[in-house]
């Protein structure tokens, strides 16, 4: 039994905006470079995507939609 919560089209994550080379400092940030964040932040949202088209296809009958 699928115990993870339906998602709903308003509660999507936005697409993450890769940032600019420029942007990123060179200091080593670690968890706050804003390179790291940004991967991290597409991890989610690339997972987030998948489960939501798996979602999709489940309630359409397993056909996917473009």
């Amino acid at each position: 039994m699928d115990t993870t919560p339906k998602l709903k089209e308003e509660d999507l994550l936005p697409e993450p905006v890769k940032p600019e080379l420029w942007e990123c400092c060179g200091s080593d940030c670690g968890d706050a470079c804003i390179q790291t964040i940004y991967w991290n932040d597409k991890a989610k949202y690339d997972e987030q995507q998948k489960r939501w088209r798996e979602q999709q296809a489940a309630e359409n009958g397993g056909q996917e939609q473009a």
